[in-house]
């Protein structure tokens, strides 16, 4: 069967979610995304690259609130293999010049390839060859040798495709459950969000721990934290109590309070 390529993704249709300090964040390097090809679009979500050179300037430190999702990354600065769900803010600090690639998997979708529960990833990150059958050192020094970032992610989807597992149902049914928490913001509960699809709290609780690699509770509130920071990076009218109320916070000190919990800094100081 032929296979599609992998296609950029327009920024303006679909942002990137997630960056603290956005517009800080694009000066210091270029985000570029691409949708998988159509046989890969069940299992990856995007591939991503972001390339950087700060010249004479100090080193930059980028936080992010990540999604739950599991990538393998390609990292010019050693930092390659299969990183898990950060459940705090990610940390990378950026020096120097250099680039790193990742194929990001749909939630639940890296159970499948790794054989067993995906919250041992969370947190933390193994090498390449815990799962596929390239090397961290060998695909690292493969894309050192690489400028055109479509042509690493058909090299990537080539790794991910020689060894692409049965199709499984409890994978979809992860995903769909963890879309539709990301669709509902008004969800404060992880029984809310089992009852939604029929099921008892401690079966959706296995089923996150298993193929999801982060608790209910934990998706339903990091998609509300990941709207507040592009609402706060955006800059509109909106009020910061509006804000809370628009997440179910009961109010603007319960959010600040979380908020803050979270990221270390009040919300207006990420207003853009």
């Amino acid at each position: 069967m032929q296979q599609s390529d992998p296609k950029p993704i327009d920024p303006a249709v679909k942002p990137a979610r997630g960056l603290l300090h956005k517009q800080t964040s694009f000066e210091h390097f270029e985000l570029t995304r691409f949708e998988p090809s159509d046989d890969l679009a069940d299992w990856v979500e995007h591939h991503w690259m972001i390339l950087y050179d700060l010249g004479d300037r100090p080193p930059y430190t980028q936080r992010n609130l990540s999604h739950p999702n599991q990538h393998v990354v390609i990292d010019s600065r050693g930092e390659t293999g299969i990183f898990g769900a950060a459940t705090g803010v990610f940390e990378t600090t950026l020096s120097g010049s250099g680039r790193v690639f990742a194929s990001k998997f749909w939630p639940g979708a890296f159970r499948p390839f790794f054989g067993r529960a995906v919250s041992a990833l969370s947190d933390t990150w193994l090498p390449v060859e815990t799962v596929f059958s390239r090397t961290s050192t060998a695909m690292q020094a493969e894309f050192s040798g690489l400028n055109d970032p479509l042509g690493m992610a058909e090299r990537l989807e080539d790794v991910i495709r020689a060894q692409l597992p049965a199709p499984d149902e409890k994978a979809a049914l992860a995903r769909r459950i963890v879309q539709f928490a990301e669709a509902n913001l008004e969800l404060v509960s992880a029984g809310e969000l089992a009852g939604a699809f029929g099921m008892g709290l401690r079966a959706l609780q296995r089923l996150f721990e298993e193929y999801v690699g982060v608790s209910p509770k934990w998706v339903i509130d990091r998609y509300r934290m990941l709207e507040a920071v592009e609402a706060l990076n955006a800059g509109g009218t909106e009020t910061l109590t509006e804000l809370a109320h628009r997440l179910g916070y009961f109010d603007q000190a319960a959010f600040n309070h979380a908020f803050e919990k979270l990221t270390g800094a009040a919300p207006s100081s990420f207003l853009a």
